[in-house]
């Protein structure tokens, strides 16, 4: 387990890709499972439990459509299965290091004071996870770098705007 994590890390710090991750049904569904977790546990400041895990488990439902149209629509399907593990993987990871960063904005929040730090460690960890996005898509569409940020970034907004659509913030 530990050298999964290490792995996990590795590709978030760029320097593995989905091709050093095992292709096992049961890895990604632990993956999955940590990813909507994760996902979960990020959601619960903003929102009512229900709605969190609403939230999460339509995030994980997201990943999984993109990689899937992605890799499909290139003829790459045999990725999937590690493309999935290590965008949940690494999802996990970067969502656990964001957890303090999300609880310190949320605490701010209710305090009503601006929580500058916090609020630029998010958008540091936002620019990250896009990174290391477009670092596993390069991989597993084989495509450039730019093309990858690209898909990244098209992809991110795309699942804000479902995600707002369908679970919009209440105000205050």
């Amino acid at each position: 387990m530990s050298r999964l994590i290490l792995i996990w890390f590795d590709i978030c710090l760029l320097r593995a890709g989905p091709q050093d991750l095992p292709a096992s049904r049961e890895l990604l569904g632990l993956s999955m499972a940590s990813y909507v977790l994760a996902s979960f546990l990020l959601s619960l400041p903003g929102y009512p439990l229900v709605a969190a895990g609403q939230l999460a488990l339509m995030d994980a439902s997201l990943v999984v459509v993109f990689a899937a149209t992605t890799l499909y629509l290139t003829g790459k399907m045999a990725r999937l299965t590690q493309t999935l593990t290590a965008l949940s993987g690494t999802g996990t990871l970067l969502g656990l290091i964001a957890l303090p960063v999300i609880q310190l904005l949320a605490s701010g929040k209710d305090a009503g004071q601006p929580a500058l730090l916090a609020g630029m460690l998010w958008l540091l960890l936002f620019g990250w996870n896009l990174l290391v996005v477009a670092h596993i898509m390069r991989h597993a569409l084989s495509v450039n770098f730019p093309l990858a940020i690209g898909i990244a970034i098209l992809y991110t907004l795309v699942a804000i705007q479902i995600i707002n659509a369908l679970f919009p913030m209440s105000p205050g």
